[in-house]
C-alpha cells in the first residue's frame, strides 16, 4: 500500500489532537498516527531527562533541530499508509518561533496536505487556563493570535517545498463535531 502522510499542526489549546481522536473514532480501517514530540522525546530522552513535551521546546534551538532532524528521518521510515503525524507549525521558544515543519523536516516527510487546526483566540485561552494536565505558557489573546498567523505563513511556507495541499479547520468551543467530520472527509 502507498504511504500517504498528513500533517496535522494547531497552537496548543486550539484542540489538534481532540479533533484528530474523534475524527479517528469516525473512520474504519487502519490510520497510523505518530506523534512526533514522542519521538523526538525517545530519541532525546537522555538530554531532556523527563517525559514531558513542554520540555521539548525549552531545550537550545540548536539541540531542538537536531531531534527535529533525527524525529523526521525515524517517521518516514515509520509511515505506511495512511500516516497522520501530530505536530505543531511553529514551536514558541526564548528566541521566538522556531518552525516545526523546516525544510529537512517537511522534505523528509513529504506530507500530502497539511491541516491547521484553529479557534478564536479567546477560545483557545479558556481552554488553556481549564488545561491542568500540561504547563502551557498563559500568553495574551494577541500573543495566540500571533501565533496562528506565524503557523499558517509556516505552514504555507512548507507546503511549497513539497508541493503539499493546506486545509484550515475550525475547532470553534461546542463545534468539536464539525470539526471532526471535516477531518474525516479529507482523510477519506
Amino acid at each position: 500500500m502507498e504511504k500517504t502522510i498528513i500533517v496535522i499542526t494547531g497552537t496548543p489549546g486550539a484542540g489538534k489532537t481532540t479533533v484528530l481522536n474523534e475524527a479517528l473514532s469516525k473512520i474504519d480501517g487502519e490510520i497510523k498516527v505518530i506523534n512526533y514530540a514522542e519521538i523526538m522525546l525517545a530519541i532525546g530522552k537522555e538530554i531532556v531527562g523527563s517525559e514531558d513535551h513542554d520540555l521539548i521546546r525549552k531545550l537550545p534551538v540548536e539541540e531542538q533541530k537536531k531531534l527535529q532532524k533525527a524525529a523526521a528521518e525515524k517517521i518516514s521510515n515509520e509511515a505506511s499508509g495512511i500516516t497522520i503525524v501530530d505536530t505543531h507549525s511553529t514551536i514558541n521558544t526564548k528566541n521566538g518561533y522556531l518552525p516545526g515543519l523546516p525544510e529537512w523536516v517537511i522534505k523528509a516527510l513529504s506530507p500530502k496536505t497539511i491541516v491547521l487546526i484553529e479557534a478564536n483566540p479567546e477560545e483557545i485561552a479558556g481552554r488553556r487556563a481549564k488545561d491542568k494536565s500540561r504547563q502551557r505558557d498563559q500568553e495574551s489573546i494577541n500573543m495566540i493570535k500571533l501565533q496562528q498567523d506565524v503557523n499558517r505563513m509556516s505552514a504555507f511556507s512548507s507546503a511549497v517545498l513539497c508541493g503539499a495541499t493546506v486545509k484550515i479547520i475550525k475547532n470553534h468551543d461546542n463545534g468539536l463535531e464539525e470539526a471532526a467530520d471535516e477531518l474525516v472527509r479529507l482523510i477519506k
